[in-house]
């Protein structure tokens, strides 16, 4: 099992460059048109180049995420796990 862990978590427009393009296949595979002011936060797959976009504004509750990240094989470690439950609306 990989290990996930939040680089950051900010607006759509505030994502540097280099992960534009993860997040825009992130919302084009959810069928999602992410606004600018949008939270995302940004995991990454460690021991990976794989960069994880997770809209925080669209979900209910962690489990979504966790479902998402086991179908990778993956899982995230308890510091991204309590942030991001802060973080969800």
């Amino acid at each position: 099992m990989y290990l996930a862990r939040l680089v950051t978590i900010s607006t759509v427009e505030q994502i540097p460059d280099q992960f534009k393009g993860f997040l825009n296949f992130q919302a084009n595979l959810e069928g999602h048109e992410a606004s600018k002011k949008e939270k995302v936060a940004l995991l990454v797959i460690e021991g990976t180049s794989c960069y994880v976009p997770v809209f925080l504004d669209r979900l209910k509750e962690i489990g979504e995420i966790e479902e998402r990240l086991a179908e990778q094989q993956a899982e995230m470690n308890e510091e991204t796990r309590s942030v991001l439950a802060k973080n969800i609306s």
